[in-house]
């Protein structure tokens, strides 16, 4: 039997998070280019942004096929993807970030690693936009996934800080939109399995 869903934030009913969600007013736009393994993860917390975000939009897709008619209409100069790599400018970096126009667009890939690069590799609009990253990686709150790098964040956190860097946004209500899906996902847990994921 399908167990019954929040029609409004689509979890289960007894971890629904709609108590913790806070509309932000968001003047990044943020695009996610979600690899289609993401939608079947319950924890996944793209959606999270899209729940909370004035601005948010969510594409699903591998490649150029499914993601162009999206990317074509964004300005050029003015849209950053969060993609770390040789090129990439690091935004926690004032002086940089100072040289950089105007953002108003914020592109993120949501997959492992290794979507995230496929899809990079396959999606060539992804050329055109500056890549961003940052030197110094927040502590990941998000302990219900477990990452396979140390320097991991998910979806929601790496938007969060991004939003901070780019344009001074309070991340507060997304990291506690975080904890509550942490809370919520575990409170059914005997406590010594509980304690894998929040010690």
């Amino acid at each position: 039997m399908a167990r019954a869903l929040c029609q409004h934030c689509e979890f289960a009913i007894n971890t629904c998070i709609c108590h913790a969600i806070t509309a932000i007013k968001n003047p990044v736009h943020v695009i996610v280019l979600q690899h289609p393994s993401e939608t079947k993860v319950t924890k996944n917390t793209a959606k999270l942004l899209n729940l909370s975000l004035s601005h948010c939009e969510i594409v699903i897709g591998e490649n150029s096929n499914d993601f162009n008619a999206v990317l074509n209409n964004l300005p050029t100069a003015n849209t950053v993807l969060l993609y770390p790599n040789e090129n990439s400018k690091n935004i926690d970096n004032s002086v940089t970030l100072e040289k950089l126009p105007t953002i108003t667009h914020l592109i993120v890939i949501d997959g492992t690693w290794k979507k995230a690069y496929k899809i990079f590799q396959l999606t060539t609009q992804l050329q055109r936009f500056t890549c961003i990253s940052f030197n110094t990686i927040p502590k990941n709150q998000y302990r219900i996934r477990k990452a396979p790098r140390i320097d991991s964040l998910s979806t929601l956190e790496a938007v969060a800080h991004s939003l901070f860097l780019i344009s001074n946004q309070d991340p507060a209500p997304l990291y506690k939109l975080l904890q509550a899906l942490n809370h919520q996902q575990t409170k059914h847990m005997p406590e010594h399995v509980k304690a894998r994921y929040l010690d």
